[in-house]
Parts: structure tokens; C-alpha cells; sequence
């Protein structure tokens, strides 16, 4: 008798060791999860932050010439954020220049111009009928200000300076994307010109200072070398 409630004390209590060490892995499986996704969300936040392209752009209202990073974002990443720095030789004045812009480019639409072609030993080339872009830029120098100087009149320059120019353009892309096996460094490389303006431009056409409306528009042309 003695011995049945012994092996059955002893059943029970190995019931019971295994539920609480079932109840202790659930817990520590529960916690390892909040964790590594913890952790994989600050691994995505840091890589968020590495390019995925670099690029050079001449002119364009930012500078003789241009060259900078920048990151693609959203779906199918047809969003893209731009920082350029930029050289402006002295020309007419007494010195050189340096330009700082950032830029963001809206790109909706891409074609592929081979389909039919094996992608992965002959590449793709892409057209992109449609590139829409707003920048903000500025150039270094005393000869430039933020709020407008005494010497002029009151509200000569209202809402503008001369530290910061806002540029819109529109303008196209031809894309190549590499085979496989030609991936070293950049897996896609693209060619485009964009066609812009600045808000000084737009402000003294309305003023009827004699600019006529082509006069207030400029070209420029840069690559891209995209990494992912």
C-alpha cells in the first residue's frame, strides 16, 4: 500500500517538474523572441542608414559639379533622398565655392526595355519616362545671406535670401542593371538629365524684369551607381 501512494507521489511529482520546465522553456522561447525581434529592428534601423547609391551631377543649380550619396525608400523604391556637395570655380569672383544640397527624387513609373532576355547573364535595361525632384541647397560664403541686409528697401527680398535657393525639376532615366556574375560593387547604374528651376528664377519672371519663361529654366545631367 505503502509503495502505490510512493510511485504515485512520484508520478506526480514528475508531472508536475515537467509542466513547470515546459512553463520555464515557453517563458525563456517568449523572451528570446522579444529580444532577437528587438534587436532585429535596431539592426534594420542601422542598415536603413547605409546608401544604396552614389552619385555625380553637373550643374543644376548646386554647382559646376556635384557628387554625393543617397538612399532609396518605400515601395518598390520609388522614393529617393539625395545629399550632394558641390564645386562652383571662381569664375568672375574672387574665389571658389562650395554648395550643399539635399534632394528628394519621386520616380513612378519604370519600363523594362528587354523582357524577353535572360535577365540573370544579360542584364536589363529600364526606362523611367518620369522623375520628379525638390531640392534645397546653399552655397558657403559671406557673399550670401540669410535675412535681407539694410541696404536694400523694406521687403525687397520678402521671403527670400540668398543663403538657401528651393529648386524643382522634372526629368527621365535609362537604368542598366547588371548580370549575376558582373555584381562586384554596384548592381545597377543609371543615366539622367533633369530639366529645373529656382525660386529666384520664377520670382523675377513674375516681377517682369524682361526674363522670359525658357530663360528661368536650366539642364543638367548625372549617373547613378546604385548598390542594392
Amino acid at each position: 500500500m505503502k509503495l502505490n501512494r510512493f510511485v504515485i507521489s512520484f508520478i506526480l511529482l514528475a508531472c508536475a517538474v515537467c509542466v513547470l520546465a515546459d512553463d520555464s522553456i515557453s517563458v525563456q522561447q517568449v523572451q528570446n523572441t522579444k529580444y532577437e525581434r528587438r534587436m532585429q529592428r535596431r539592426q534594420q534601423a542601422w542598415a536603413s542608414l547605409i546608401p544604396t547609391h552614389f552619385l555625380i551631377q553637373n550643374a543644376g543649380n548646386m554647382g559646376t559639379l556635384s557628387a554625393g550619396v543617397g538612399w532609396s525608400y518605400g515601395k518598390n523604391r520609388k522614393w529617393e533622398l539625395d545629399l550632394l556637395f558641390g564645386f562652383i570655380p571662381k569664375h568672375d569672383s574672387s574665389r571658389p565655392k562650395f554648395t550643399t544640397t539635399l534632394k528628394g527624387n519621386y520616380i513612378p513609373w519604370r519600363v523594362c526595355l528587354n523582357p524577353s532576355s535572360d535577365v540573370k547573364t544579360k542584364g536589363s535595361w529600364n526606362f523611367e519616362p518620369l522623375s520628379a525632384t525638390i531640392y534645397l541647397n546653399t552655397v558657403y560664403g559671406h557673399e550670401f545671406w540669410k535675412s535681407q541686409p539694410g541696404r536694400y528697401p523694406d521687403k525687397y527680398y520678402e521671403f527670400m535670401s540668398t543663403k538657401f535657393r528651393l529648386n524643382v525639376g522634372v526629368g527621365e532615366r535609362i537604368m542598366f542593371k547588371l548580370p549575376e556574375d558582373k555584381k562586384i560593387i554596384f548592381s545597377r547604374m543609371s543615366l539622367f538629365y533633369e530639366i529645373s528651376t529656382t525660386d529666384l528664377y520664377i520670382r523675377s519672371l513674375f516681377q517682369g524684369n524682361g526674363v522670359k519663361f525658357s530663360d528661368i529654366f536650366g539642364c543638367s545631367i548625372g549617373m547613378k551607381f546604385y548598390t542594392r
